[in-house]
């Protein structure tokens, strides 16, 4: 296998001095903001709300002028005008794929040759051409599992469409088709690793695994250091959502997230709107150059620390040194986001529920969620309705949580619909 360090996707595009690639985000930003303007209705709406035509956004500054538009909106956006909003550029017949999110809300795929644009992130993780690579995002309605499928077979790799589940074969595949790379969330992979263990299959004894790319959960470094010192792998993480694809990727040195060139990036205080400096927290903001779906300020609700320090790898790109939080209360739970909206929809459809709050923890590398219900009869509770509690959230959330029946004078922060107590290194 090719050395798994230094290597670049684009080497021209990810290595260019700060003066080319501040000209070429002024011209992709005129670009993209006429395009979004000409052809996604309400982008146009809340421009000329706003009194900004295209011509007047030249520089990155100029784009404070124009309004967001927040991700944990999105549904009723898209319900307000179906089915995308106002925000697509073209019609749903001219798509590749829709995809379905949680909500629901529907995330439009173009038919351009990368849409989610994740080759550069598995290239500066270590993945190279010839690398079988088992990929344990789902592939239904989710865009998570296709999206990095096709990244994977562009750089060469050969996939396994493994899905979520499925833990004893998932590793005797790992073993028996020799795997190489990983794509998935850490604590799925640590649970194959541990179940191979189990198995008799272990690094250099039965596993083959070099690589792993993780995203969808916090990767604390104590997992990262597990992975490698008692597993031999290499992991790096990526920060990507459904509806702009790769906004972030380690490389080799994991000092950060390198931000893609190919979108553009703003931090913002989410009280004020105001841009904050590199090294303070901020709200990720983006502005997405796409044919399909232009987004133009898209507030993601995340929080993270930009810094534009030069990276020893040779990359040039400002990078996002780690993921601190949530501006709302939206949570991400074993890489599914968790909706308030969804808590009170549990407690609408079960009857007997008066009402619910959903508390995540996380022992050694797992996420747990559990529903603290409040009944309007005490005297209902019984394992029957646990378990319709259980798959009525699953349908809605599709995470499994367990129940726990408590009074009202014991539910914590009450103006709360999620609580999330995670602790990360």
């Amino acid at each position: 296998m090719n050395d798994r360090k230094t290597a670049y996707y684009d080497e021209a595009q990810e290595t260019m001095p700060a003066a080319k690639r501040a000209q070429a985000q002024r011209e992709m930003l005129r670009a993209t903001v006429l395009h979004a303007y000409e052809h996604a209705p309400a982008t146009r709406r809340k421009m000329d709300d706003a009194g900004v035509r295209p011509g007047d956004v030249k520089e990155p500054a100029d784009l404070r002028r124009i309004p967001l538009t927040r991700k944990a909106d999105l549904k009723h956006i898209q319900k307000g005008e179906p089915p995308f909003g106002g925000l697509a550029a073209v019609p749903p017949e001219a798509m590749r794929r829709i995809y379905v999110s949680p909500g629901p809300t529907f995330d439009p795929e173009g038919r351009d040759a990368t849409h989610w644009r994740w080759e550069k992130p598995f290239i500066a993780a270590g993945f190279r051409e010839g690398d079988i690579v088992q990929n344990t995002f789902m592939y239904h309605f989710s865009p998570a599992g296709l999206m990095f499928d096709e990244a994977l077979v562009r750089i060469g790799c050969t996939v396994i469409p493994a899905g979520v589940g499925n833990t004893e074969l998932q590793a005797q595949v790992m073993k028996e088709l020799n795997v190489t790379g990983y794509i998935g969330t850490p604590s799925f992979l640590m649970t194959i690793l541990e179940k191979a263990k189990e198995m008799g299959y272990t690094s250099g004894d039965g596993l083959s695994l070099q690589v792993g790319m993780v995203t969808g959960e916090m990767f604390p470094e104590s997992l990262r250091a597990r992975f490698r010192d008692e597993f031999g792998v290499q992991v790096r993480q990526c920060y990507g959502t459904a509806d702009v694809g790769s906004l972030g990727y380690e490389c080799h040195e994991a000092k950060g997230m390198h931000v893609p060139d190919e979108i553009l990036l703003e931090m913002i205080d989410p009280a004020t709107g105001d841009p904050v400096p590199p090294g303070a927290i901020g709200e990720v903001v983006v502005t997405l150059p796409n044919r399909t779906y232009p987004l133009v300020r898209f507030a993601t609700g995340d929080l993270s620390i930009l810094t534009e320090e030069p990276c020893p790898c040779g990359r040039t790109s400002p990078r996002l040194l780690k993921l601190v939080g949530r501006v709302d209360q939206v949570t991400k739970v074993k890489g599914m986001f968790v909706h308030p909206e969804q808590v009170t929809q549990l407690a609408t459809q079960v009857a007997e529920i008066a009402s619910a709050q959903f508390v995540v923890t996380r022992t050694d590398h797992d996420d747990h969620m559990e529903m603290r219900i409040v009944l309007k009869n005490p005297a209902a509770a019984s394992d029957a309705l646990i378990a319709r509690i259980v798959d009525t959230a699953r349908a809605i959330t599709r995470l499994r949580g367990e129940v726990r029946f408590i009074s009202a004078a014991e539910v914590e922060e009450p103006e709360k619909k999620i609580i999330d107590k995670r602790k990360w290194d």
